[in-house]
């Protein structure tokens, strides 16, 4: 079963009744994810805490945060993720798609390039 990026964040924040049923149904799969979806992950994550906690909403607030103060702020966030893979056992892929496929696939399907990242390379994988 391949975890996409709102299931990993719905699981770590308890987001009902949508955690819960993660929680059913990641019990004795095997789980795969990909570095494409532990990026967007520790992005949202690390997005949500800066607006939440520290008052950053811009982008370019947070490049410039992160530039000033590294990733100390956040290393809760990144930990919970690194952990949840652990625990788990979420075998990360390694990201497979060719520039043609990728512009192939968001074109037909009507993805963000991102997704059709993620869908070429659960498609790669089987």
């Amino acid at each position: 079963m391949f975890l996409d990026t709102n299931v990993i964040v719905y699981y770590l924040h308890d987001v009902r009744p949508y955690s819960e049923i993660i929680e059913n149904l990641v019990t004795g799969e095997n789980l795969y994810t990909s570095i494409k979806v532990i990026d967007e992950v520790i992005y949202t994550l690390t997005r949500m805490k800066a607006w939440r906690d520290l008052g950053i909403k811009r982008i370019e607030e947070l490049r410039e945060y992160i530039r000033r103060h590294g990733y100390k702020s956040f290393e809760k966030e990144i930990d919970m993720v690194y952990e949840l893979i652990r625990q788990l056992g979420i075998t990360v892929l390694e990201d497979k798609a060719s520039l043609q496929e990728l512009v192939d696939v968001i074109k037909r399907f009507n993805l963000l390039p991102a997704d059709g990242i993620i869908a070429l390379t659960c498609k790669h994988y089987g």
